[in-house]
């Protein structure tokens, strides 16, 4: 029997991860449910929201097998970031979820340029104009679907709408409303100047709340649904990049970490934003009132990895089915008999278009070399690079203001030991991981819960709870290899740049759906 526990939940790009916590931060279980990610025509990426919600139904139930409902002292949230769900007055979505990785949106970016300073926009918002945020897709919906904007009464986030399913309460919190490009990062609300400029009004975007606040609590009709004890406090949450940094022990100016999942992003804690001059950052509105977090992300980081297996690797998966094991072992096995540098390849990871550092969603990937005696070994250890490089160059634009000694890695391929070596070559630092890398959203969102009951005083409890692991020292003649490397990498990626929209006008779209 349990005292109090925590059940966290992380509504991700692919499935909704719950974890049970006890107070010192140890697992007591754990499930994860898949959902559908609908890629459709171009950039566009989609999700249906009632998956999320029979995701987090299924997930609470498989995780709570075992465990009396009293025990769970709090339900918090971390979810995938900069989507728009559109809601109607009845709180019924309006179609589907236009996610982070949709990229769209494109147009409208250029046309809120033309209608306010992009130096001004990004000292509002601490972010630079993209399709990647909501603001862009919502004035997509705008443009492409007024029926569904007409009827629209909310636009809100994953994490947001699961929590008005479990309390019926509308909010979001700091961190979420930090990735939207609406919100005024330095004064935490949202922003009249930017809500003006696109005609909408600020009642169409829900309250912001601190991300440890008790949004509200389970109702009977979700208690019902989830096994759930009605009046279990939920406490909001944040965005799973803010998540994250907790979750990697970074909550001091002194802390960085790298989150490599789907996408990757390497993150800091400060005391004030950091307006990056060339804008290739941004920052995210810390849970603390007076920290934020810069960041950059980029957008295919383990999915370029996905893509690699799932294409170029059938080899190695069927033999891994066979020997019932990892495929990821057998892939990563003939990374390691190429040399660094792929004996002369160059892989640019731009598979859904870029974020940090380029700001492009007309980029495509691309693999630059090929010789006669290129080897399959050379094109994935090529694929690996690509991804380390452009992660190096987020690094160099973090770099004022960069006081770490060392490199926190989570995220799913921190478990790769060739990952954290090219990272640590790459970026010439040494890597470390910890107990909590592959649950570290989870576990942020554990430590916000705790800290809104009372359970926890402030989020550097994190320290005491993480048992961080063995150190990866770079090799200092790969650090000067990959150093030379760097300037080649960016200059083929600015050769392409012309290119890549011309290649549209070539390509058929088919929609697919990926469980």
């Amino acid at each position: 029997m349990y005292d109090r526990l925590i059940l966290s939940h992380n509504l991700g790009t692919t499935g909704d991860k719950a974890v049970v916590y006890d107070e010192k931060g140890r697992i007591i279980s754990s499930w994860l449910s898949l959902y559908r990610v609908i890629y459709k025509e171009g950039n566009e990426v989609e999700q249906d929201p009632n998956d999320w919600w029979r995701a987090v139904c299924e997930s609470t139930r498989k995780v709570m097998r075992g465990i009396n409902e009293k025990s769970i002292a709090v339900v918090t949230f971390s979810g995938q970031m900069m989507g728009c769900l559109c809601l109607d007055k009845a709180g019924d979505p309006i179609g589907n979820a236009i996610i982070w990785a949709d990229m769209r949106s494109d147009k409208e970016s250029k046309q809120l340029a033309s209608q306010i300073d992009e130096n001004l926009f990004f000292h509002i918002t601490g972010h630079k104009m993209s399709a990647s945020y909501t603001l862009s897709k919502l004035l997509w919906i705008m443009n492409h679907r007024p029926e569904q904007f007409a009827k629209t009464s909310k636009v809100v986030q994953a994490k947001d709408y699961i929590v008005y399913r479990l309390t019926g309460e509308i909010v979001t919190d700091y961190s979420d409303a930090s990735g939207t490009n609406l919100f005024n990062l330095t004064k935490r609300e949202w922003s009249r100047t930017l809500t003006s400029i696109i005609g909408i009004s600020p009642k169409i975007l829900p309250d912001a709340i601190p991300s440890t606040e008790i949004a509200g609590h389970v109702t009977l009709e979700a208690s019902i649904a989830t096994g759930l004890l009605p009046g279990t406090p939920v406490v909001i949450g944040a965005g799973d990049g803010v998540c994250a940094a907790i979750g990697g022990g970074c909550t001091t100016d002194e802390d960085a970490y790298l989150y490599y999942g789907s996408s990757a992003w390497i993150g800091m804690t400060k005391k004030t934003p950091y307006w990056e001059p060339q804008m290739r950052t941004f920052n995210w509105a810390f849970i603390q009132p007076d920290q934020a977090s810069p960041c950059g992300t980029m957008q295919a980081a383990g999915s370029s990895l996905d893509w690699l297996k799932d294409e170029l690797a059938r080899e190695e998966v069927n033999q891994a089915e066979i020997q019932r094991a990892n495929p990821q072992h057998l892939i990563e096995m003939l990374v390691s008999q190429s040399p660094p540098g792929a004996n002369g390849l160059l892989f640019l990871p731009y598979l859904m278009g870029e974020r940090s550092p380029y700001w492009n969603p007309q980029a495509r990937g691309a693999l630059l070399g090929l010789k006669k005696n290129s080897r399959r070994a050379d094109v994935f250890r090529a694929c690996y690079e690509g991804v380390a490089l452009n992660l190096k160059i987020i690094w160099e634009a973090l770099k004022p203001i960069n006081k770490a000694q060392q490199l926190v890695v989570i995220g799913g391929q921190a478990n790769s030991d060739i990952n954290k070596h090219i990272i640590a070559d790459t970026f010439g630092i040494p890597v470390v991981s910890h107990n909590h890398l592959k649950d570290s959203k989870n576990f942020g969102a554990a430590i916000i819960g705790g800290m809104g009951i009372g359970m926890y005083e402030n989020a550097h409890v994190v320290k005491t709870l993480l048992h961080f692991e063995r150190c990866i020292e770079p090799v200092a003649e790969n650090v000067e290899f990959y150093n030379r490397l760097l300037p080649l990498y960016e200059d083929v990626y600015h050769d392409l740049v012309e290119h890549y929209q011309k290649l549209e006008q070539f390509t058929h779209y088919s929609e697919v759906a990926h469980a």
